[in-house]
């Protein structure tokens, strides 16, 4: 699947879980369904620019530790070339794993907290004193522990199962399909 693909069906899945989180947010308050098209715009395009360097983590990470290796059962009795059976490698599943969870977790948060900070700051310039790099800073020193908290309680199991079953060329979309329900956590976290 080419990374531009990858990249759309990701956008339409942030977008899809920004309108669930509005409409969440709508039924919790009480309040008439608005589609604030602000906020679903501020999610596509995060999502179009966070989803290549998440695409091509995905394939670094697979190249550095395949899923599957050559199988080290070898018969010498046996001439013949057959072709090369392959098994999965619990080793660098768990290098993958611990990888994803520790360095692609912090800067997806942070990638995600910077992104909404510097928008929000944009479109509030005219309402505060604060430079646009002080509330992406903020944002960062407040958000970023609660939301890993938070993620680790949603993402170790879903990473596990991609980098187990999932081929490397659909880990993306998988992990946006799935993140449906953690994008309407972040449009929540982020106000939508």
């Amino acid at each position: 699947m080419s990374m531009l693909s990858q990249t759309l069906q990701g956008a339409l899945l942030s977008i899809t879980s920004n309108v669930l989180a509005q409409g969440l947010s709508a039924y919790k308050d009480s309040t008439p369904f608005s589609l604030n098209l602000n906020s679903v715009l501020k999610f596509a395009i995060f999502s179009i620019v966070s989803n290549p360097p998440n695409i091509l983590w995905q394939g670094l990470l697979e190249d550095l530790f395949p899923t599957n290796v050559a199988s080290t059962a070898h018969d010498p009795d046996v001439k013949t070339v057959k072709p090369a059976k392959t098994e999965k490698s619990t080793k660098n599943i768990l290098i993958k794993f611990l990888l994803d969870q520790t360095v692609g977790a912090v800067v997806n948060t942070l990638m995600f907290l910077a992104f909404m900070g510097y928008v929000n700051a944009q479109q509030q310039s005219t309402l505060s004193t604060k430079s646009t790099w002080d509330v992406i800073v903020q944002d960062c020193e407040q958000k970023l522990w609660p939301m890993l908290k938070d993620g680790y309680k949603f993402w170790p199991a879903i990473s596990l199962i991609s980098f187990v079953w999932i081929p490397v060329d659909k880990r993306v979309v998988f992990g946006c399909s799935v993140g449906v329900i953690w994008g309407i956590y972040l449009s929540l976290m982020a106000g939508a």
